[in-house]
C-alpha cells in the first residue's frame, strides 16, 4: 500500500495541509508538530526529502551507558576524532539514570537527531525490534554484534580476534589452552569464544584444558586465577576474553608467585593502553575505534542521503594482534 499524506494526517491528528507544508520543506523548522510529522512519516514508510539544505548538517547521537574504564573513553575518543573529517555533528548522549527505559528513550531521541549509533551491551533482540518499530524508517545502527540483528550493525570482527589468538598460541608451541569467557548475554563475547575454540577444534593436537565463566571484569579475572590455580595446570596458553580479565588474572598470579610467561602465557582483547604499562606487557587484539566511528558515521550519512532503511546489514571492522611479553615464552 502506498503511504499518502492522509495516512500521516490520520496518524498524527494534524491536517493534510499541515503535513504537506512540513514534508515539502527542504530545511526543517523542528517545531513540535513538524517533528511529530517526520516521526510518523518514517514509521509509515513515506519517502522523505533528502536535500538537507546548504547550511544544515546532520546531528548523529552516540547513545551509550557510561561505565568506568578506558574502553568507553576510547570509544568516545574515536567518534570525537572521526567527527573532524565529516560535516555531521556528533552528540554524546547518555541518561543519568542509566537508561532505565532504554527503548522509549531512544525512540524519543529519534525525534531530535538525524541518526543514532547505539552502544548498549544490555540490549536484547526484542529491544531492538521495539526500537525499529518505534522509529520506523530511520537511520539507526548498533555498534555491537547480535545473533539476529534487527538493525544495521557496525562492529569489530570478534570471531577473527579469538581465532587469531588461538593461532598465535599454537605458533608459540602450546597444545593446552585456557579461556575466560565474557558475559553470557553478549554476542561479541560469544563470537570471540567461537573463534578461539574453532581454531582449537581444527587440530587433534590442541586441547581446551581449562575454562572459566567471567564477565569482562578484573574482579572475575582474579576469581578465574583462583579457579585455575586449583587445577595445578602449567604450560598453558590462556585467552582472557578481554584486557580487564587478564589484568585481574595476572595480578593475582604474580601475587601468588607465578611468573609470566614462564608458568603460562596469556593474551587479551581491546589493546587498552595499560597493556603496555602492565608487567609483563600484555599481548592483545587491537581494535580501531577511529575506523569504527568513521564507518558508522558514513553509513548514517548514506542512509539519510539515499532515504534508505536499517535492515540488519553487518559491517565488520578488521582487528589486529599486538604481540608483547605476556606470550613471549622461552619454553
Amino acid at each position: 500500500m502506498r503511504v499518502t499524506l492522509k495516512h500521516i494526517a490520520d496518524d498524527t491528528g494534524l491536517s493534510i495541509a499541515t503535513v504537506s507544508r512540513a514534508l515539502s520543506r527542504e530545511i526543517r523548522n523542528h517545531s513540535t508538530s513538524e517533528e511529530q510529522i517526520y516521526v510518523s512519516a518514517r514509521k509509515l514508510g513515506y519517502p522523505l526529502l533528502t536535500n538537507l539544505g546548504e547550511n544544515q548538517q546532520l546531528s548523529i547521537a552516540l547513545v551509550m551507558k557510561l561505565f568506568e574504564g578506558e574502553f568507553y573513553a576510547s570509544l568516545m575518543n574515536g567518534f570525537y576524532k572521526a567527527s573532524a573529517s565529516t560535516p555531521s555533528e556528533i552528540i554524546f548522549s547518555y541518561d543519568a539514570k542509566q537508561l532505565d527505559d532504554t527503548v522509549n528513550y531512544i525512540i524519543n531521541l529519534s525525534k531530535k537527531y538525524s541518526g543514532i549509533c547505539l552502544f548498549l551491551p544490555s540490549m536484547t533482540n526484542n529491544d531492538y525490534r521495539k526500537i525499529k518499530e518505534g522509529v520506523g524508517q530511520y537511520p539507526i545502527i548498533s555498534l555491537l554484534p547480535s545473533k539476529n540483528p534487527k538493525i544495521d550493525t557496525v562492529c569489530f570482527d570478534s570471531y577473527r580476534g579469538g581465532y587469531m589468538l588461538a593461532k598465535h598460541f599454537e605458533e608459540q608451541g602450546y597444545k593446552k589452552f585456557g579461556f575466560i569467557s565474557g558475559p553470557s548475554n553478549r554476542a561479541d563475547a560469544l563470537f570471540r569464544k567461537n573463534g578461539f575454540l574453532n581454531h582449537i577444534n581444527e587440530s587433534d593436537d590442541l586441547e581446551l584444558a581449562w575454562s572459566f565463566e567471567g564477565d569482562f571484569s578484573s574482579a572475575l579475572g582474579k576469581a578465574a586465577f583462583a579457579d585455575y590455580k586449583n587445577t595445578g595446570l602449567k604450560d598453558i596458553a590462556i585467552f582472557g576474553g578481554n584486557d580487564y580479565s587478564c589484568f585481574g588474572f595476572m595480578k593475582a598470579a604474580i601475587e601468588s608467585g607465578y611468573k609470566i610467561p614462564h608458568d603460562f602465557i596469556i593474551a587479551g582483547y581491546d589493546n587498552l593502553s595499560f597493556c603496555e604499562t602492565f608487567t609483563p606487557e600484555l599481548t592483545s587484539i587491537a581494535t580501531d575505534f577511529h575506523a569504527l566511528a568513521n564507518k558508522s558515521i558514513r553509513i548514517i550519512e548514506n542512509m539519510v542521503a539515499e532515504n534508505s532503511d536499517s535492515f540488519g546489514n553487518i559491517s565488520m571492522i578488521p582487528v589486529e594482534i599486538r604481540i608483547r611479553n605476556s606470550t613471549n615464552s622461552t619454553n
